[in-house]
């Protein structure tokens, strides 16, 4: 049951999706429609943030969601200048058309904000063009292991190396764990470039490349000689997986001239394991070929034991840590992404667009008539700033002995 999901998400490259085909085909699918979006967007938002049109009908201030008239006893250029003003108190820019007899008002704020929409998309496509860059420059290894003391090269196409000088963890008297932290050195081409301590998220990190905290465990220091003294194996081997059976930490190394794999089995932590007991370690042989067992048994520390005409010795304990290396290049693409969307969102929704239209023609009996509009939109904040609007132009107009038209017609909000 288990084998035929995992063939099915190996055919579809499931277990390294963003290295695929498939999902860059999506990936670029998606920035399509996204750059199409935009487009067929621009002519419309460009023409409210650049209106051409500033004198509007009388049905349209007869038929507005919100709008108000006043009745002031002065020309028309007056009644404007008194309007802008008011307008400009309110931190509206305002543009004015002059015609016999009447002055046209177009005002407005923040109508910088409606480009927001077309910054978050760029933000998306960068988001999206970020992914893609590390996807294919991208580099990583979530299970690099080095014993205390040794040092390992990195690959991954650099000419790095990393040793571990000490491991260490922490725990709480309660029991929980406080602190894991490696002390590491890097070198570059054999010579030192930077040392320090890596967490779990607290990476240590030289050339794009970042070294987490990942995991640690025990070793068991292993010395393999002929029975002439010749060395095949002085090393540590890290026990970094578990046994199906037991859940024995257990790690392997090769003999390469003797063309055998040797596995070697840790006791179970926290109790008397029968198989392995403490200061033991149980190793068992395979030829490398045929994968056949040639023997098991178990090595106690510090005794040099005779097995398959090879001398085993099991000499010590260590630790090792499992560190997460990973290089991104398209990190700072999303990082300049992330900050033109908080960008892009803070202008549509928290620096809203307002328009607001104002109309001042005089009347046979020598008046102004003074009407101001504004269009209903899909923003329950509309209301209130008409009204604050209202309220600040009507101030600057009373000031001018102006009356309110409140009847049929008047102010609506």
């Amino acid at each position: 049951y288990g084998a035929f999901p995992t063939k099915v998400f190996d055919f579809f490259d499931l277990f390294n999706v963003f290295h695929t085909l498939w999902f860059r085909l999506l990936i670029g699918l998606l920035t399509v429609n996204i750059i199409v979006c935009t487009l067929n967007r621009w002519k419309g938002i460009w023409r409210t943030v650049f209106p051409q049109r500033i004198r509007m009908t009388d049905a349209f201030f007869q038929h507005a969601r919100f709008h108000a008239n006043f009745v002031l006893d002065e020309p028309a250029e007056a009644a404007a200048a008194t309007v802008k003003k008011g307008l400009k108190h309110t931190r509206y820019r305002v543009s004015t058309e002059a015609a016999a007899g009447s002055v046209a008002l177009y005002a407005d704020r923040n109508r910088f904000s409606r480009f927001g929409t077309f910054i978050s998309h760029l933000a998306l496509v960068l988001i999206l063009a970020g992914t893609v860059v590390g996807g294919i420059w991208g580099v990583s290894d979530p299970e690099f292991i080095v014993p205390e003391g040794t040092t390992r090269d990195v690959g991954l196409g650099t000419d790095l190396s990393v040793q571990l000088e000490h491991f260490t963890d922490e725990y709480y008297p309660e029991g929980p764990p406080k602190d894991f932290r490696s002390d590491i050195v890097i070198f570059k081409d054999g010579e030192e470039v930077k040392r320090g301590t890596t967490r779990v998220n607290s990476p240590v990190t030289y050339g794009g490349m970042k070294f987490f905290q990942s995991f640690f465990g025990q070793t068991a220091l292993m010395v393999v000689k002929t029975n002439d003294g010749t060395s095949l194996y002085d090393g540590p081997v890290p026990l970094a997986w578990q046994t199906r059976e037991g859940n024995r930490p257990v790690g392997s190394f090769t003999l390469g001239s003797e063309s055998l794999e040797v596995w070697v089995i840790g006791p179970r932590s926290g109790e008397n394991d029968p198989l392995v007991p403490a200061g033991e370690m149980r190793i068992e042989v395979y030829e490398s070929t045929s994968g056949a067992l040639r023997t098991a048994t178990n090595l106690t520390q510090g005794t040099e034991q005779d097995v398959s005409g090879l001398n085993f010795t099991f000499v010590r304990e260590g630790r090792f840590t499992g560190l997460s290396v990973a290089k991104d290049p398209g990190v700072k693409i999303i990082w300049v992404a992330s900050a033109l969307m908080i960008i892009g969102l803070v202008m549509l929704f928290y620096m809203p667009h307002r328009r607001l239209w104002a109309s001042c023609k005089e009347l046979p009996d020598g008046k102004t008539e003074v009407r101001l509009a504004m269009t209903g939109q899909r923003d329950s904040q509309v209301s209130a700033e008409f009204e604050r609007v209202r309220q600040r132009v009507g101030k600057e107009l009373r000031g001018r002995h102006a009356e309110e038209d409140t009847g049929q017609g008047g102010n609506h909000v």
